[in-house]
């Protein structure tokens, strides 16, 4: 009887259990999606592991540090292991008077060891060694370079993000002031307080404001959009962003643009290309006229036999050492054209550097008048801001008494909207310029 009692229970057990697990599931099926929490901080830490570019860029780096090691591994020896089997169709022969001999037979085995070592080439292993160093370093500026575009457009697009979110804000507290002067209005309307042409004034200004709305919120997911394919996050990634557009530093000091040209990556890259070409240049003069050493040894084993009994077979060893000398004489004017190549290419470095210290000291006076315009405009607008809050509480305060207009009351609202997309297009000016001074000054963006 006990059994059977316990035996009764368990279905009713497994119900309640069921019962239970599809209320939580509900229950956590009903919680909003929590999204993820982004500063600014956190979105460059990202950036710096997932982003394309930069991942790109260190392959490129992967790669010279490649060829350096490449290049070092001219001055090692170089050991290698080969066999041969020949099948002889026709056994050769040779003369003697007037007989002709057989040498060897049908089938032949030779194996070879070989050590090869350059013991001196002129100079060239210590001059590849030194281009692919300069190599090396160009490529370190290159993507230094690359960093810094991918932190700039960063800061355009987190920002851009924050800006568009503020923007649907604006237009919601906007579309929100309107709906409810709008009510009031008909309620207003409804006890002949206003005109009929007040009430449909204020419902025309509602749905005026709805397309913007819409459109800020579409510019706000774009920019979201955006943000997370320069971190190379999942799609349906939803992200918060934390920070602000506020600004802390509203000064711009004087820079100092010799300063500037010693930072720039794109100099150092410059620098270094000038390196690589230089040695490029010395290996192709060494090309010719100058003698090339190596030191060889090679050991051999080999056999013969007319079938394939390999157990019967004999093997003969022999070894040897030599010393090669090789001198380049003439090669039909090739080297001689790499030289101009060379020395063309060196004077294109030349020009290049003037024109780029010339861009550099251009981008840094713009940029830093760029700077000392968007934070005198974000001063303005905050002003503007104070004052548009101010006329509008003004226009208000008539237009309930009785004595203002709702076309004044209407344009107050509008001026105080504008002010504030005004103040806050300012404000996100004056982020990226302060950024982009920093980048053309040639300090760390970090």
């Amino acid at each position: 009887m006990m059994n059977e009692h316990r035996h009764a229970a368990r279905p009713k057990h497994r119900v309640t259990v069921a019962t239970l697990a599809a209320i939580l599931a509900s229950v956590f099926a009903a919680l909003p999606a929590c999204g993820r929490e982004l500063t600014w901080n956190e979105a460059w830490e990202i950036a710096r592991r997932q982003n394309p570019t930069i991942q790109s860029a260190q392959m490129d780096l992967v790669t010279a540090r490649e060829q350096v090691n490449e290049a070092r591994a001219g001055a090692l020896p170089q050991v290698s292991l080969s066999g041969v089997y020949t099948r002889n169709l026709e056994i050769p022969v040779f003369f003697f008077d007037t007989m002709a001999i057989k040498i060897g037979q049908k089938n032949t085995y030779v194996g070879v060891a070989e050590v090869r070592q350059p013991l001196w080439v002129a100079g060239k292993v210590g001059t590849a060694l030194k281009a692919a160093k300069s190599y090396l370093g160009q490529t370190e500026a290159t993507v230094e370079q690359t960093r810094q575009s991918v932190y700039v457009a960063l800061a355009q697009t987190y920002y851009g993000s924050i800006l568009a979110r503020e923007l649907v804000k604006t237009a919601e507290t906007a579309l929100e002031r309107a709906t409810q002067h709008r009510d009031r209005a008909r309620q207003m309307y409804e006890q002949g307080v206003v005109s009929e042409y007040d009430k449909i004034r204020a419902e025309v200004q509602v749905a005026n404001l709805e397309p913007p709305l819409l459109e800020a919120r579409k510019q706000y997911a774009l920019s979201l959009a955006a943000l997370r394919r320069l971190l190379n996050l999942p799609p349906g990634d939803s992200l918060i962003i934390a920070d602000s557009l506020d600004i802390q530093d509203t000064t711009a000091a004087p820079v100092n643009v010799e300063e500037a040209l010693q930072r720039r990556v794109e100099l150092q890259a410059l620098h270094h290309a000038r390196g690589m070409q230089k040695q490029l240049l010395s290996l192709a003069q060494r090309d010719l006229y100058l003698p090339m050493i190596y030191a060889s040894a090679n050991w051999q084993t080999q056999t013969q036999a007319e079938d394939f009994a390999f157990k019967n077979y004999s093997w003969y060893r022999s070894a040897a050492a030599m010393l090669q000398v090789s001198l380049p004489l003439f090669d039909g004017f090739r080297t001689p054209s790499r030289v101009k190549q060379y020395r063309a290419a060196l004077r294109r470095l030349d020009y290049a550097e003037a024109d780029l210290c010339a861009a550099i000291r251009m981008d840094v006076e713009e940029s830093q008048r760029e700077l000392e315009r968007a934070i005198r405009t974000v001063a303005v607008h905050e002003q503007n801001v104070r004052e548009a809050q101010r006329g509008c509480d003004i226009a208000n305060v008539r237009y309930e008494s009785g004595v203002g207009t709702q076309l004044e009351l209407l344009d107050s609202e509008f001026q105080l909207d504008q002010a504030r997309v005004a103040r806050l297009k300012a404000l996100y000016d004056a982020k990226i310029a302060r950024i982009q001074l920093r980048r053309a000054l040639g300090e760390t963006l970090d």
